[in-house]
């Protein structure tokens, strides 16, 4: 947390390590801004606990959107990511959309390239575009990942600066997970960090 509040980057850990409602609250108090889940489960636990401002970080699966969209509804921030024109059709419009995009990992996302045409089709159907997010998953256990992230980075920020020029600066940059958390604050290229297993005292990475 130390870190993120020096670097002026906003701290959103995972709540899929731990699944403990009571180390989240404490992770908020010491100035987290909010939670990431992985499922609509966490996502509901989390929130039946008091935690008022979630990401679901993973693809939402298309029974889980009305359930999220109840969340919304009883005052809960929602965001998720998104990483196609059929996810954007069935999100609801009071939920925050992030895209999804993949930096290597080929689990989720969108190329860099298809991004901005993304954005454009969330804007176009009325929901609500908040920003991206570029999660390296397949760089956390990689002991030689620093030139990788460069690279990955590097195309991030050139999507980021690409979107501002067409007028479409993104809110939220999200990303950045427990081994390559030093690397994606010495980028600069982030808004809030995703990295959880510090809070479990973790030091395989």
């Amino acid at each position: 947390q130390a870190a993120c509040d020096a670097a002026g980057v906003a701290l959103r850990p995972p709540g899929k390590m731990a699944k403990c409602s009571q180390l989240a609250r404490r992770q908020l108090e010491l100035g987290a801004i909010g939670i990431c889940c992985q499922t609509v489960g966490e996502a509901e636990a989390f929130a039946a606990a008091g935690i008022g401002d979630l990401l679901l970080s993973a693809p939402v699966p298309p029974w889980g959107w009305p359930l999220l969209e109840a969340l919304a509804s009883r005052g809960v921030r929602v965001a998720a990511v998104v990483d196609s024109r059929s996810q954007i059709d069935l999100a609801p419009r009071t939920i925050d959309l992030l895209v999804d995009v993949d930096g290597g990992q080929h689990r989720s996302g969108t190329s860099f390239e298809a991004a901005p045409a993304l954005v454009r089709e969330i804007l176009a159907t009325g929901r609500r575009w908040a920003g991206v997010q570029c999660y390296l998953g397949h760089l956390q256990a990689d002991p030689d990942r620093s030139a990788a992230h460069r690279q990955a980075t590097g195309r991030l920020g050139a999507l980021v600066s690409m979107l501002r020029s067409q007028g479409l600066p993104p809110a939220i940059i999200s990303g950045g997970g427990p081994a390559t958390a030093g690397l994606a604050l010495a980028s600069g290229r982030f808004s809030e960090l995703q990295p959880g297993s510090y809070a479990l005292m973790d030091v395989a990475y």
